[in-house]
């Protein structure tokens, strides 16, 4: 079917045209006749013998169908096509080519480390621009590896110039010698467990203290006088307490999978996306996977999973247990890595509004220790080398 091609002929009788035709054992596939003009559409390879065998009708060729008619519009076209390739090609490389790395920063050392980590990334003179969410990537790397050197660092896009804005870091170590602090508490709990490093512990398990009360302490004294000043060290945990209130609705929806699968085309220009075909169901969940990658440019294959959408209603007992879930959820956000929940409990709870308002109190084992720099008395110190000296 690729290789059809319409012919035409001047002819009074039609039928009998036509007739001839098959006579010959030629295959028409369409006809269309008018003002004495037969048009046929045949196959390429029949033309010669409609020429050879009803040489007096005198066929003319009017249009090439398929693959013979695109072959053809590309060999006519050829040059145009092929410059036309090219200098999208061209394009595409004079608009995602680095031909400049520029670090701004007056540290020589600083530029240098830059300059070296972002080459392992592939970045560097005449390489290719890397997208938005890959300079990201390369950006929270480079942080994550340089914590104590690199305070700030963005990658900004000028043209064909890359330009890194960087601020160094320069840390105050509160712990060095000439730093004396203590460890206060930072809010109110019952002590559970403390490890001193250095300096005096001034509580013990069990103790109650409040917010801003001294832990460790970092003043050495040896029978009640000071001996010396210290940036106190240690871990200091406490139970503590939290009362959180949570609200959950008791209708809810919830989306299941239907077993039916489309499928649909991504065409991402940089930040932009498109789909190339409409959607076609009205919910779905879908994933992605890519078919051409070219810099910046990215074609994927999306499938997409229809979803019906189902209207539930919690029973009070599981509503009370999404609360708990969700009040947990909530309050670890503000913990520390080791903290733990130990306890909980729910101290208030009711419907209304076809809501259930639910009040949790809630005990946790936490990290309540904080340094706290001690300010020097200099008229004591001087008493006190006097003292010593």
């Amino acid at each position: 079917m690729n290789n059809l091609m319409w012919v035409k002929c001047h002819t009074l009788n039609y039928y009998q045209t036509i007739k001839k035709i098959s006579l010959v054992g030629i295959n028409i596939f369409k006809i269309h006749y008018t003002k004495n003009e037969l048009y046929l559409k045949i196959n390429k390879s029949d033309y010669e013998r409609l020429q050879k065998y009803l040489s007096s009708y005198k066929f003319i060729k009017v249009t090439d169908l398929g693959l013979i008619k695109i072959k053809e519009k590309i060999k006519e076209y050829k040059v145009l096509l092929i410059s036309f390739i090219l200098g999208i090609i061209v394009l595409l490389l004079l608009t995602n080519i680095i031909i400049d790395v520029r670090i701004n920063h007056e540290s020589t050392h600083l530029r240098e480390l830059l300059l070296e980590e972002l080459d392992n990334y592939g970045i560097k003179k005449l390489s290719f621009k890397k997208s938005f969410d890959k300079l990201e990537v390369i950006k929270k790397s480079i942080l994550d590896k340089y914590p104590d050197k690199i305070d700030w660092l963005e990658f900004e896009m000028d043209g064909m110039i890359l330009n890194v804005k960087v601020e160094e870091r320069i840390i105050t170590d509160i712990n060095k010698d000439d730093k004396k602090c203590d460890i206060v508490a930072t809010k109110e709990g019952t002590i559970s467990s403390l490890k001193v490093e250095k300096g005096e512990a001034l509580v013990r398990e069990n103790d109650v203290v409040k917010e801003g009360d001294t832990l460790i302490s970092g003043i050495i004294t040896y029978n009640n006088e000071e001996k010396m000043r210290v940036c106190a060290k240690g871990d200091v945990y406490a139970h503590t307490w939290y009362t959180i209130k949570v609200s959950i609705p008791l209708n809810y929806s919830e989306y299941q999978t239907t077993g039916k699968k489309k499928y649909n085309l991504i065409w991402i220009n940089k930040d932009n996306k498109k789909l190339l075909l409409k959607e076609r169901f009205n919910s779905y969940n879908s994933k992605t996977k890519p078919i051409l990658k070219l810099f910046d440019y990215q074609l994927l294959l999306e499938i997409e999973e229809e979803t019906t959408k189902n209207n539930l209603t919690y029973t009070e007992e599981e509503a009370l247990n999404v609360a708990l879930e969700k009040g947990e959820e909530n309050l670890r956000k503000k913990l520390g890595e080791n903290d733990t929940i130990i306890d909980k409990k729910v101290l208030k709870k009711s419907i209304n509004n076809s809501k259930m308002e639910v009040e949790i109190f809630m005990i946790v084992n936490e990290k309540i220790s904080s340094l706290k720099e001690i300010m020097d008395n200099f008229e004591g110190m001087e008493e006190s080398d006097t003292r010593y000296n």
